[in-house]
């Protein structure tokens, strides 16, 4: 059978799915894979399923991202069953083999798919509504963190080489600018001109990394708001999820991605900038959540560089958004033209708020340590 025959439920026929499935459709909003939801009636009962394809694009190495979801959600359930914590299915990703006992399935066109259990009476948000959301989230993001922090580096691959290089990130930009071959240098002006306002934020990783004064650690790499399943009836963060990107990495990436995510009160591609701030309620009850679970965790210079990396990466996530736009719109998808220039447009105010901002961040960060 070619692909273009192969549906999406003949892909799932593949896995080990007990009963018949009822429905499959795509499912969320994310800017990379394909997933979808599968429904099964198991008995009279329905059961849910995701089911993800990885983009062999981004990924270039797609069982590198399995193997190291699968190795550290293995740790994970380690760690919560020895802390007395039997049903670990809520609390961690739950992968489902094939019949041929892999956890993965290969298409003929060499893509690569695998499926997870879905989390039941559960929710996500693409923006925080309330400082509980921040609070519980920051909170499942740090027991993540501390639950990981004795996972051993070496044994992890990079599943994305210098994802949070922004020394690569900015040549990239420079090469792209220079090329303008979409024609598009002449829209982008004002973003440019804050792309080089900016740009001195680069000196401080460099800084920091020459010095090796940050520990390399297993990190999630992408701790936006909506990676992290909220109870339905509680708020609570129960389980971190989309683990594409666990891999080495450092912990200020990590807190500001979460701060980039968490603060902001619309999403990234909200048009209307002047909606756009970091709100220092949410901030509080992030910091508050995140150092609960980690503040013993953390070294010295990791907490002098939280609001740092704040700023860094939203500066890294507006160069890349206005990179892929002066490129054409090769990364992320996109529902419209200039989609990726308005998501440029976004971060680059989000970052001014945060710089404005920043004396205030680390004085909060200061109260709950």
């Amino acid at each position: 059978m070619g692909l273009k025959d192969m549906s999406i439920e003949n892909i799932a026929t593949h896995f080990r799915i007990n009963g018949s499935i009822l429905k499959a459709k795509p499912f969320g909003n994310g800017h990379i894979n394909d997933t979808y939801l599968l429904v099964y009636n198991q008995s009279g009962t329905e059961k849910k399923y995701i089911l993800r394809k990885i983009n062999k694009y981004v990924f270039k190495k797609p069982e590198t991202v399995i193997q190291n979801s699968l190795k550290i959600t293995d740790h994970i359930k380690n760690h919560l069953k020895n802390s007395g914590i039997k049903d670990t299915s809520r609390r961690v990703v739950q992968f489902v083999k094939t019949f041929d006992d892999k956890p993965f399935f290969t298409d003929e066109n060499h893509d690569y798919w695998c499926v997870i259990l879905f989390i039941e009476n559960a929710y996500t948000v693409d923006y925080v509504r309330k400082p509980n959301q921040a609070y519980e989230a920051a909170k499942a993001f740090g027991l993540f963190q501390k639950l990981i922090s004795d996972a051993p580096v070496n044994e992890y691959q990079y599943t994305i080489p210098d994802f949070h290089n922004l020394q690569k990130r900015l040549n990239l930009f420079d090469s792209v600018l220079a090329d303008d071959m979409y024609s598009r240098k002449e829209s982008a002006k004002p973003e440019i001109e804050l792309a080089k306002k900016y740009r001195f934020l680069e000196t401080r990783i460099e800084s920091l990394l020459e010095r090796d004064e940050l520990p390399l650690r297993i990190v999630h790499n992408d701790t936006k708001i909506n990676n992290v399943m909220l109870d339905n009836e509680t708020d609570e963060g129960i389980c971190v999820i989309d683990l594409d990107t666990v891999m080495p990495g450092y912990i200020i990436s990590d807190f500001g991605d979460m701060v980039r995510t968490f603060t902001s009160p619309v999403a990234e591609d909200e048009q209307d900038t002047s909606k756009v701030t970091m709100r220092i309620d949410i901030f509080k009850a992030l910091v508050n959540g995140y150092l609960f679970q980690l503040k013993e965790i953390l070294t010295q210079a990791e907490i002098d560089n939280l609001v740092y990396g704040a700023q860094l990466i939203t500066y890294e996530q507006s160069i890349r958004f206005l990179t892929d736009y002066l490129n054409g719109d090769v990364y992320y998808s996109t529902a419209y033209s200039d989609h990726n220039l308005i998501r440029a447009r976004n971060q680059f105010a989000l970052l001014e708020s945060i710089m404005g901002k920043s004396d205030s961040m680390k004085n909060t960060i200061k109260f709950f340590l």
